[in-house]
């Protein structure tokens, strides 16, 4: 939305959705709003637009200080009503499209993380500093009155307590008694936030109703191939001649070599990649890892200058061991073709 603020009367604001503009990406729109985001508020009396929640609230709590501040006059008080703000825009709002946005060409909805796993991951781990965060009496997250803070997390908050369990996140592991509190009051006593939460959970009601999740893998999709031999190998259940680790990969020796150097690469969680032809806009993280990280890395170790990799993708490939997997091959002079 974009708010146009011509005076301090609630009669000389007007909201103007994007659209008319043109869209969130266009010219018209972009020139208030850089990064083609919203909301915005406009102000044309002041020549300046604010776009950003967090610049807007601030705003708007200065611009008019007799009523109820949402940021407290105590520095203590308000530095903790700012970290709790600070935690949520860079740790939480900056990744929460990983818990209901597919990646596109132009957009990474995993921040710095290569996978939506690990971007869940890292939102639940963030959701247990903001319960240490919470204040021990509340109700609000920051005290007995309603801040910056709650309004800045409340909304992201509807869109986590729906999407997370979708992933088989259970509301215990990621909701503690400080934030459930909140949650509940947040919900069934407080006004605004009841309003809010109308407006935002019938948004995601309609996605919902529209498949919005059917396609996510982790959410609609599930992997639920049988385990393979490289899973007992990952467990340790069955020994293996490790070459290289780390957090996303394993590779180890070929029991039946084809050459001096023979490695299979394969991803820690297979997360649908039965075959490379099943990869999708979720995989690009870890394919990319696997590439430019771990092969360089095995083929430094290894010594080779030259190399090759195969991938097989499918049965009539000879394809045995559906999780995919890289062979890295080397160390003798490798004739063309490979094979009939």
């Amino acid at each position: 939305m974009v708010l146009y603020y011509k005076g301090i009367s609630e009669d000389m604001v007007a909201i103007r959705s994007p659209m008319e503009l043109g869209g969130l990406k266009s010219e018209e729109f972009k020139a208030i709003s850089p990064q083609g985001l919203m909301p915005c508020l406009h102000l044309p009396s002041e020549g300046i637009a604010l776009p950003e929640s967090d610049t807007i609230a601030r705003y708007l709590d200065a611009r008019f200080a007799e009523s109820p501040r949402l940021l407290p006059a105590d520095p203590l008080a308000a530095a903790k009503c700012n970290r709790v703000c600070r935690l949520h825009d860079v740790y939480i709002g900056a990744i929460q499209g990983c818990m209901y946005r597919q990646p596109l060409a132009d957009l990474n909805p995993f921040g710095r993380f290569s996978s939506r796993a690990e971007a869940l991951d890292s939102i639940v781990e963030q959701l247990a500093n903001l319960e240490e965060y919470a204040d021990e009496e509340g109700p609000y997250l920051c005290g007995d009155a309603p801040t910056l803070a709650d309004c800045t997390v409340f909304p992201t908050a509807v869109f986590w307590m729906l999407s997370l369990p979708k992933f088989d996140f259970a509301v215990e592991d990621f909701m503690g008694p400080r934030l459930s509190r909140w949650w509940r009051h947040m919900r069934e006593t407080d006004e605004v936030g009841q309003r809010v939460y109308a407006e935002v959970n019938g948004a995601l009601a309609g996605w919902e109703s529209k498949g919005r999740w059917d396609s996510i893998r982790g959410a609609g999709l599930r992997d639920e191939a049988p385990d393979t031999i490289f899973d007992k190998i990952l467990a340790k259940e069955i020994p293996s001649d490790m070459v290289y680790e780390d957090a996303h990969v394993f590779a180890f020796r070929d029991i039946a070599p084809v050459a001096p150097t023979h490695v299979l690469l394969i991803p820690k969680r297979r997360d649908g990649l039965t075959q490379l032809q099943h990869a999708a806009p979720d995989h690009r993280g870890i394919l990319g890892h696997m590439l430019a990280v771990a092969v360089p890395a095995i083929v430094k170790t290894e010594g080779l200058d030259s190399y090759r990799l195969v991938v097989n993708d499918g049965e009539p490939s000879c394809q045995t061991v559906f999780h995919l997997h890289m062979h890295i091959i080397g160390g003798k002079e490798l004739t063309w073709p490979p094979g009939a």
